[in-house]
């Protein structure tokens, strides 16, 4: 099947992209023609990341961050914005992490933790690109979850972290609009075949609890990778216009039940 290029002439920014989600994001907007800035705390695997999409041929700069840090972010985007010639019109904030426990359990090293790379790393990310957005406009596409939107037992910073992350899209899409900026939101169901979904799902694999988690979703079964990436690149593009400030939920009905 001959891919689309409705993202010719794009730059394009997707953080967490070393692996998983992230790389097959990156690498289905590299496809459809973008010009690609891969960000990933996780210096070899992104490096290994980089040279994979450019024997693809798709045309890509790497840069090592650790999205909750201020100063490498602020930094990081002004040098990918600078070999962009001042242009920035996609960014995918992907990065993020899941930690267990309930609010009594929950260490407060860990909450922070998921604070920091979840919110606070869509806010950094976000606020650095948004001074190139203003310039001709862009699109935002910024990583919730279900668990933003429902209570997930034993997943009190998780489920925190992702209910901010959609208030801030909404915000966002209400400040930015008007500049030609779409701020959305992708809120997934589970997904198991993510590094993530192993890690939720691996911590019990009794069938009885696979059951009781399979019987919350009405589609019956979970989503698959390519379903997110489908409609995060859906979001980002053209076609998605008239879409702003939505938590856009791709869940098998989860949420509707």
């Amino acid at each position: 099947m001959e891919m689309s290029k409705r993202f010719q002439g794009k730059q394009a920014v997707v953080t967490g992209a070393a692996s998983g989600m992230g790389f097959d994001i990156a690498k289905r907007l590299g496809m459809e023609g973008a010009t690609l800035a891969i960000l990933d705390i996780n210096q070899d695997a992104l490096a290994e990341a980089a040279q994979v999409l450019r024997s693809d041929g798709l045309i890509v700069n790497a840069y090592q961050l650790d999205v909750s840090d201020t100063t490498a972010v602020s930094n990081c985007f002004n040098h990918l914005i600078d070999n962009f010639n001042g242009t920035l019109d996609i960014l995918i904030n992907n990065a993020g992490i899941a930690d267990f426990g309930m609010v009594e359990t929950t260490e407060s090293d860990v909450w922070n933790k998921v604070m920091a790379v979840n919110v606070n790393g869509t806010y950094l990310c976000a606020k650095a690109a948004l001074p190139a957005m203003k310039q001709h406009g862009g699109t935002i596409v910024n990583f919730g979850s279900i668990a933003g939107m429902v209570g997930i037992p034993n997943m009190a910073a998780y489920c925190t972290s992702k209910a901010a992350v959609i208030g801030l899209t909404k915000q966002m899409a209400v400040d930015y609009s008007k500049l030609g900026i779409r701020v959305n939101c992708i809120c997934p169901g589970m997904v198991a075949d993510t590094d993530m979904g192993r890690q939720i799902l691996g911590t019990d694999e009794s069938e009885a609890l696979m059951q009781k988690r399979l019987s919350k979703y009405p589609i019956g079964r979970f989503g698959k990778s390519e379903e997110i990436v489908a409609a995060v690149l859906f979001l980002a593009s053209d076609e998605a216009s008239f879409v702003c400030g939505s938590a856009f939920t791709v869940d098998g009905a989860m949420t509707a039940f």
